[in-house]
């Protein structure tokens, strides 16, 4: 039995990481489903925690 065709070919996902790394964005991990989907973690955790010096202590 033949192998199906690929859904997301490799130099699809190297295009993908490829413009994250030139856009700056540091890649932590890729997950691809079997039907093509990819998600693309950027950080490990996203924290909107930022030094605002309008905030009260």
């Amino acid at each position: 039995m033949a192998m199906p065709r690929a859904t997301l070919t490799q130099s699809e996902l190297t295009r993908y990481l490829k413009a994250y790394r030139d856009a700056g964005i540091p890649v932590v991990r890729s997950e691809i489903s079997r039907d093509g989907k990819v998600v693309i973690y950027s950080t490990e955790k996203q924290t909107d925690e930022v030094n605002n010096p309008w905030d009260r202590p």
